[in-house]
């Protein structure tokens, strides 16, 4: 197996999941909603200059034309290998952004505005002593990171690495922390080696850091134990700041004073809590979001960021309301129908609708319930658009119930036809559609795209967790006839909300599983998941493609064969939502990720590649990714994957292609 991922690059880190969903909700093809703004825009750098914090710092910072906006300190290069202190930025073409834990690159085309701005205060940096080697070997390159042990509570630990020259096992110390990243090197030792690497100060946990900093502190010595709170501060971690800062009052009775801004720091979570609660919403789990707003603490929370919680727990209590007054209403409707058959068909609709109506498919009754629930229209046209709404959407309510009852034979047709797979008894549904009145392109568009996926699927846990497997077309070099591959719901899955997709391919050495892990989180011990993926509302698919003793991606037609057979299996069985698909590889996998991307660019919404290489013919269809965006990632010491991509990378950012590379220090 070639060593591939940096030192730099923490598998599994939360911050480098975010910033990559980030890129995920940045480029889907959908228009995405209007964010919302927190309701303490401006308490933040109050409250930290009450605690006697050093002046403003500044930084560039620049905005792409998908809304990203990127702090740090901004370069001008003429292409991606330049060192930024050697040129002037003559000819430029590509920006770099340093923010301490990563450099970030895109192309200078897709810049829309940059300016010098004031970054608030600066942040704060911990020091911890060390036994730093001041000369010694450096590493020139290294590659994956074999095994970690956890941080000990002097900051220290034992990081084994794959190198040029073999397995190494080096001890590391933490030198630095600040509220966005951490500075851990070797540590002298019988053969030092120097090495200064960054990490996410979220990847360490919180327990860890806290006895980490609070060995290093003098208690007694208040500048340093204010300068912990504000860096907790100013790394959003408030419940921790607030707890610190009472401890903070606690020892030095003279401070009451700022008993006031452990209030403000309970505004700052209260607020920080509100927007993770819009999140979820977003993600579409309003069950989760309805009991965090029917819990939601007012203890020092102001009236502004109260009156915003009202709204929405009012909006979801008047949702709850109107959807049972309408179901009884539609009730009522269908059970007044003359005709036996007629009641049947429609009864077996209504009660589809009232035992499967949730948050996100109310708005299927909105004209319905706009036109047809006052008794402004005869009672057959109100159920006309109750049903034909819920059957094919909003915009395909109509008022003529004759065809509604047709749509409802349509949309049962058009599902056995898909589950069939006698060719004798597609024909007679296809038969049977065509005597179907309301039998048309249009009608068949609406319902399919609204219906629940007719091949159901089986064998899976109450958490969403599933394996299954795809029969291939071909049989492969072990003679495989089916794939197997891993499938993550995300929470409060909802069979009728369209969902973006992750499609993730294994390195080598890894498997599914650790994909399945490595978006959506570890399962603890209820059975659920909390990573990323889920938290974003993403289903995550982990197919098993290479074989078990691979080491290199073969660039075959096999290979493309198994990702796409089992992207289609997938879709057949799961609400996902087409224009919402990203392709994500590690390693090996991201080798095939970069090729089957370009090789299909029509079937992804994007592409993401931790450590993956550019080989073969990926420089022969570039072109494709003119209009298919890509964010790598990588890190600064794996100079084997960074020369085999240079010249793509180049090609891509100087053309103005939309890519984002991200390079870890």
């Amino acid at each position: 197996m070639r060593p591939r991922t940096s030192i730099s690059l923490f598998s599994g880190s939360s911050a480098t999941i975010e910033i990559m969903l980030h890129f995920f909700s940045t480029s889907t093809r959908k228009n995405a909603a209007p964010g919302t703004r927190s309701c303490f825009p401006c308490l933040y750098p109050v409250l930290l200059a009450c605690f006697i914090v050093p002046g403003l710092s500044y930084a560039d910072r620049v905005t792409l034309d998908d809304g990203r906006i990127l702090d740090g300190t901004i370069a001008l290069l003429p292409g991606i290998s330049i060192d930024p202190q050697a040129e002037d930025g003559a000819g430029s073409t590509v920006v770099m952004c340093d923010n301490g834990l990563t450099r970030t690159f895109i192309s200078k085309k897709r810049v829309v505005g940059a300016a010098e701005e004031a970054a608030g205060q600066s942040l704060e940096e911990i020091k911890i002593f060390q036994r730093v080697p001041d000369s010694g070997r450096s590493l020139s390159s290294v590659g994956s990171i074999l095994s970690t042990t956890p941080f000990d509570e002097f900051g220290r630990r034992i990081i084994t690495l794959s190198t040029p020259g073999g397995r190494l096992d080096l001890v590391q110390g933490i030198t630095t922390i600040t509220p966005e990243w951490i500075a851990a090197e070797g540590l002298i030792t019988e053969h030092p080696l120097r090495l200064d690497m960054r990490i996410a100060t979220s990847s360490v946990p919180r327990e860890t850091l806290s006895r980490i900093i609070e060995r290093q502190l003098d208690g007694s010595d208040l500048d340093e134990r204010l300068q912990f709170v504000r860096l907790l501060i100013q790394g959003t971690r408030y419940k921790e700041a607030k707890l610190e800062l009472q401890g903070v009052i606690q020892d030095f009775p003279s401070l009451k004073s700022l008993q006031k801004q452990q209030t403000n720091i309970s505004n700052l979570a209260a607020d920080q809590l509100l927007q993770e609660i819009i999140l979820r919403q977003k993600s579409g789990q309003d069950r989760l979001v309805l009991n965090l707003l029917e819990n939601f603490s007012v203890e020092d929370a102001t009236g502004e960021l109260l009156q915003a919680v009202k709204e929405l727990r009012d909006g979801y209590r008047g949702q709850l309301q109107r959807a049972a007054t309408m179901v009884q209403q539609i009730q009522t409707l269908a059970a007044e129908l003359p005709d036996t058959r007629d009641r049947t068909i429609a009864g077996a609709v209504v009660e589809e609708i009232s035992a499967e109506l949730t948050f996100e498919s109310l708005k299927r009754l909105s004209v319905f319930e706009r036109v047809g629930s006052d008794d402004q229209l005869p009672p057959e046209q109100a159920l006309s658009l109750a049903l034909t709404g819920w059957l094919g959407g909003e915009n395909a309510s109509q008022i003529n119930l004759k065809l509604a009852l047709s749509t409802a034979k349509v949309r049962n047709l058009v599902r056995q036809y898909l589950v069939s797979k006698d060719p004798e008894e597609r024909l007679d549904i296809r038969q049977r559609l065509d005597a179907e009145e309301a039998f048309d392109a249009k009608t068949v568009a609406a319902v399919a795209s609204h219906m629940v996926r007719p091949a159901a699927p089986s064998g899976g846990r109450d958490d969403g967790f599933f394996e299954l497997e795809v029969r291939l077309p071909f049989h492969t070099t072990e003679n495989k006839a089916v794939a197997r591959y891993l499938v993550q719901l995300p929470p409060e899955y909802d069979a009728r909300r369209r969902y973006p997709t992750i499609v993730s391919l294994h390195g080598a050495g890894t498997t599914p599983l650790q994909q399945i892990e490595w978006w959506a989180g570890a399962s603890t011990d209820d059975g659920t998941r909390e990573g990323q993926g889920g938290r974003h509302g993403a289903i995550v698919i982990a197919p098993a493609w290479g074989e078990k003793t691979q080491l290199d991606y073969r660039y075959s037609a096999e290979e493309h064969s198994v990702v796409l057979a089992v992207l289609r299996d997938a879709s057949r069985q799961f609400s996902i939502d087409s224009d919402r698909v990203f392709l994500s590889g590690h390693s090996m996998g991201g080798d095939a990720a970069w090729d089957i991307g370009l090789s299909h660019p029509d079937l992804w919404a994007g592409v993401i590649i931790v450590s993956g290489k550019a080989g073969r013919y990926v420089n022969h269809y570039h072109q494709n990714a003119r209009t298919l965006p890509f964010y790598i990632v990588s890190g600064a010491l794996d100079h084997t994957t960074f020369s085999a991509n240079e010249m793509d990378l180049d090609r891509y950012l100087k053309k103005g292609f939309d890519l984002t590379y991200v390079e870890y220090r």
